[in-house]
């Protein structure tokens, strides 16, 4: 019952926040391009991360669509649904065939006229250099039908097809503007690139020939703060309209400021903590399951998130129709640490043959909160007799690939389509570049393959939960947390909400009073 309200609620409050928004996207859709009243005012906000650069089909393609100024084919509608974008209808001719009718009225921000040609231009790109496009898509063939129709052809069946071309490594640009990583794309979203400082700022400014509705705001800047308290304290001074991912034991001093509206959302986000299954310690999967019988999950969601979010146990929240999964019976750390014939020296750690555990675990400043959570789970493996050193790297994603550690904390958004079966081939297929845990299993890659293949909803449904309790069993990480995303606004500022997608945070309709 928790659960059917906790999912009624969810999307009540999406239906909600979302609402101001579909008379963009509906207005979008029909490329009104209606002349609004508009402000000269520059609304400026601190984001967390920083890209590297700006092209739209890199690994930060989610950085350049949260900046407004990109789009794809597809969007999610506030029921997680695919809408028309960029493509205003699709049709399935067979199982590996489909036809986009794409919009007519789209101009790049450097004034040439969107095509079929160039669609297919922007999408080849994209598979020629991001393998996660490639894992995605799946795509034979992409074939100009006319103008204004492109064909698709899968290689084999892909039933997701849809929902990840809202991907945003699908963005379209006009890929003659991408010469070098230094290039300012073209791209077609309500906002243009004005400048951009690496680490520092993003400056976009409306696009005045934009085929949607027009901006409100002449210019967005947008701040890289990768600190949690430093994107407070430039809120509360009133250096930024407002802020992203706000540190949770800072929200009772902003509730209380008559100046601050504190935002938040259930998200599609799962934190977690990694396991390096090369790690000669965790190789063993009794190991996996001493450690992630220590976590105190329920403690973590009351006292680091001050009760933001539920406990995990699966890498998708259980409001969705795929997420809710059985709870694993778990065992003491001391009966399966004995099992594996470990014992506990003079000093309390658990030793075997003359070695005791020492492990590192890696974390990051842009989520404070994860930190905050090591720390906890750091003191709880020492008191069950395991030594963790904890260590705090910029660039998480490039510490888990050239770095040596045993565990990590780590957060996804797992259902950032709406499906679950693009986290599930880029995080646990073996043969994926972004499985970070070194994860293999055979069961695992079949049931991914299948879920691919399967249009059926039931079934796929079905096959996630399945898939949910082989990764339970096996362990690769442990889930944590399903946290609420919290943001934080001046009172003079309108129309930016929190929305569990995390793709959509800037839009024509944000407003300064």
């Amino acid at each position: 019952m928790k659960n059917a309200w906790n999912f009624i609620f969810i999307v009540i409050s999406l239906l909600f926040m979302t609402a101001c928004q579909n008379d963009s996207v509906s207005e979008e859709k029909n490329g009104s391009n209606e002349k609004a009243a508009t402000n000269d005012e520059r609304f400026t906000v601190a984001f967390t991360w920083s890209p590297a650069n700006l092209d739209p089909h890199g690994r930060e393609s989610w950085e350049v669509m949260r900046a407004g100024i990109a789009e794809t084919l597809v969007r999610l509608d506030e029921n997680l649904e695919p809408s028309p974008w960029l493509a205003k209808d699709w049709e399935q001719e067979d199982e590996n065939t489909w036809i986009f009718e794409l919009q007519e009225n789209v101009t790049f921000h450097n004034g040439k006229k969107m095509n079929a040609e160039n669609v297919k231009a922007s999408l080849e790109r994209s598979l020629d250099i991001n393998q996660k496009t490639v894992d995605l898509l799946q795509l034979e063939t992409i074939e100009v039908v006319d103008d204004n129709t492109l064909k698709m052809v899968t290689k084999e069946p892909n039933a997701a097809l849809i929902p990840h071309l809202a991907d945003p490594s699908t963005i379209i640009a006009d890929v003659s503007t991408m010469k070098d990583d230094t290039t300012s794309p073209s791209l077609t979203g309500a906002f243009q690139v004005k400048e951009f400082h690496q680490d520092e700022s993003l400056i976009v400014e409306r696009f005045d020939e934009y085929w949607g509705k027009q901006a409100l705001l002449s210019e967005i800047e947008i701040r890289f703060i990768s600190e949690g308290e430093t994107r407070l304290m430039a809120l509360q001074s009133g250096e930024v309209h407002a802020a992203t991912d706000i540190p949770i034991d800072n929200l009772p001093v902003l509730e209380n400021d008559d100046d601050i509206e504190v935002l938040t959302t259930p998200s599609l986000r799962t934190h977690m903590m990694l396991y390096n299954l090369k790690s000669p310690f965790f190789k063993d999967l009794s190991h996996r399951k001493a450690v992630n019988a220590s976590i105190p999950k329920e403690d973590i969601v009351q006292s680091v998130m001050m009760g933001k979010g539920t406990a995990a146990n699966s890498p998708f929240a259980d409001v969705l129709p795929f997420g809710e999964v059985a709870e694993e019976e778990t065992q003491s750390i001391e009966e399966i640490m004995k099992k594996s014939d470990w014992n506990k020296n003079e000093s309390g750690l658990w030793e075997k043959e003359g070695e005791t555990v020492e492990l590192t675990m890696l974390t990051f400043p842009q989520r404070p909160e994860l930190t905050v959570m090591g720390e906890i789970i750091q003191n709880e493996l020492l008191d069950q007799g395991i030594s963790v050193h904890l260590r705090q790297v910029e660039n998480i994603d490039e510490a888990l690939s050239s770095e040596k550690w045993d565990i990590a904390m780590y957060s996804m958004l797992t259902t950032h389509t709406g499906d679950p079966q693009y986290f599930q081939n880029i995080f646990y297929h073996s043969s994926s570049s972004s499985n970070v845990s070194s994860y293999e299993s055979e069961d695992m890659d079949r049931m991914i393959e299948e879920i691919n293949r399967t249009t059926d909803v039931d079934k796929r449904n079905e096959l996630a939960v399945r898939m949910q309790e082989q990764l339970n069993e096996d362990l690769p990480q442990s889930f944590i947390v399903y946290p609420d995303t919290v943001f934080a606004a001046r009172s003079e500022v309108k129309e930016f909400t929190p929305h569990p997608i995390e793709y959509y945070y800037i839009h024509p309709l944000i407003d300064l009073e």
